[in-house]
C-alpha cells in the first residue's frame, strides 16, 4: 500500500449498520482524487457511502448519498466551484464547510 505520508486521505466504505469498516479500499494524495475516487466506485458498484479520513489533519470527511450526488451535480454543472470547494477543503476545513457549501451551490 501506498505510504500515508504521501497518500494521506484513506478511504473506507461506510454501511448503514455497522459504520466505517476496518479496512480502507484506497488512499489518495489530495482530497480531490480522494472525492474522485468515491465518485468511480459509485459508478462502478452503486455502493452510496464513503468515509474520507485526512491522516495527517485528524479529520473526516463523510461522504454519503445526498452528498454525493450533489458532488456528481455539481462536477458536471460547474467544474470551476467543483475544484474551488476541493482544493479549499484540502488545505483546511471540514465536513460542515462541505454540506454549506454543497447546499449553496449545487441545489438540485
Amino acid at each position: 500500500m501506498p505510504s500515508p505520508l504521501v497518500n494521506r486521505y484513506a478511504i473506507y466504505f461506510q454501511l448503514p449498520d455497522q459504520g466505517k469498516v476496518p479496512q480502507s479500499i484506497a488512499r489518495e494524495p489530495s482530497l480531490l482524487m480522494a472525492v474522485e475516487n468515491c465518485l468511480n466506485t459509485y459508478q462502478a458498484t452503486g455502493h452510496t457511502g464513503f468515509v474520507i479520513d485526512d491522516t495527517r489533519a485528524h479529520r473526516e470527511f463523510h461522504v454519503e448519498r445526498d452528498i454525493l450526488l450533489q458532488l456528481v451535480f455539481l462536477r458536471h454543472q460547474d467544474r470551476t466551484r467543483y475544484f474551488e470547494i476541493l482544493n479549499r477543503l484540502d488545505r483546511q476545513g471540514g465536513q460542515d464547510e462541505l454540506v454549506s457549501f454543497l447546499a449553496a451551490h449545487a441545489r438540485m
